[in-house]
C-alpha cells in the first residue's frame, strides 16, 4: 500500500456509498469489452478527487476484449461528497433527490509508451475527447447533529453516494487503450473555477478488481497529480500525465461497451 491510498483511507474514513446496476441500459454482457465497475450491489468502494489529491486527470490503461464493432459508450463510477448545505465532515443537509450539474471531459489516448532512460510511461497520441455536463447527485443529508454520515439502504453509515455516468463515443479502437476523466474544482482540472463548487467534493470511484479483460499494467493508474506524497514515489513525475505504482487493489472504475 502506498501512500496515497494510506492518506486516502485516512481523509475519508468509511468509503463511499455506491450503488451499481448490473450493466447499464447502454450494454449487455457480450457487448462489455472491459469493465472494472464493482459487482452490483457493491455498497461502498474508494475514491479519489481532483480537489483533494491535487490532480487534473485521472484513469487508467485497459486491454479491451478484441472486438470488430466501434465503442459506442465508456462509462465511469463517480462518488459524490458533495452537500447542498453543509459538507461531509461536520453536517449535510440535501434536498431528495438534489443534483448539481458539473461538465465532465473523457479523453482517450493511445497505448503509453516507456522512456527507456527514465522509466516514466506516458499515454501515446490522443483518439479521442468527448465532453458531457452531467446531472450529479448530492449525497443525502447526515443521521444527525453528533453523525455526519447518511444511512445507506444496505444499513450502513456512508459519506459519499456514487453514480455511473456514460460518455457517448462512437470510435473503433485498438485493443489497448489509455483513458481518463477531467472535471474542473477550486484548484484543479485543466481549468481552474478559482472558486468553491459542489465539483471540489466530486470523487473518481476505485474499484477492487478488473471483472471484464485486463489492465495493461495491474496495481498502477494513470494521473497528473502536484504532490509527490499521493504517489508510489520514481519514476513518476509529478504534474504530468503518467503511470503511478502501488495501486494494487484499487482500480479505477470504468466500463467499454460496444452497445
Amino acid at each position: 500500500m502506498n501512500r496515497t491510498i494510506a492518506t486516502l483511507a485516512a481523509t475519508f474514513g468509511a468509503a463511499a456509498s455506491l450503488a451499481v446496476p448490473a450493466v447499464s441500459q447502454a450494454a449487455s454482457a457480450g457487448s462489455v469489452l472491459y469493465d472494472s465497475t464493482p459487482k452490483p450491489g457493491t455498497v461502498s468502494v474508494p475514491s479519489v478527487g481532483p480537489e483533494a489529491y491535487a490532480f487534473n486527470r485521472v484513469g487508467n490503461e485497459v486491454l479491451l476484449r478484441n472486438h470488430q464493432s466501434a465503442v459506442r459508450h465508456v462509462s465511469v463510477t463517480m462518488s459524490s461528497w458533495a452537500c447542498q448545505s453543509g459538507d461531509w465532515q461536520t453536517g449535510c443537509t440535501t434536498k431528495p433527490g438534489a443534483k448539481f450539474r458539473v461538465p465532465i471531459t473523457l479523453n482517450l489516448y493511445r497505448y503509453a509508451k516507456t522512456n527507456r532512460t527514465t522509466g516514466v510511461a506516458k499515454p501515446g497520441a490522443r483518439i479521442l475527447s468527448v465532453t458531457k455536463t452531467f446531472s450529479v447527485k448530492y449525497r443525502p443529508s447526515s443521521v444527525s447533529a453528533a453523525e455526519s454520515r447518511y444511512m445507506g439502504s444496505d444499513g450502513v453509515l456512508h459519506n459519499g453516494i456514487a453514480q455511473t455516468i456514460t460518455f457517448p463515443v462512437n470510435v473503433k479502437l485498438p485493443n489497448d487503450v489509455v483513458w481518463t476523466v477531467s472535471y474542473n474544482t477550486n484548484t484543479s482540472g485543466i481549468h481552474p473555477l478559482s472558486q468553491a463548487s459542489p465539483a471540489d467534493s466530486l470523487n473518481v470511484g476505485l474499484s477492487p478488481n478488473v471483472r471484464v479483460s485486463h489492465d495493461r499494467v495491474p496495481g498502477t493508474i494513470m494521473w497528473d497529480t502536484r504532490f509527490a506524497s499521493f504517489t508510489g514515489g520514481a519514476p513518476f513525475v509529478t504534474g504530468e500525465l503518467n503511470r503511478d505504482s502501488g495501486w494494487a487493489g484499487y482500480v479505477p472504475a470504468a466500463r467499454f461497451s460496444t452497445r
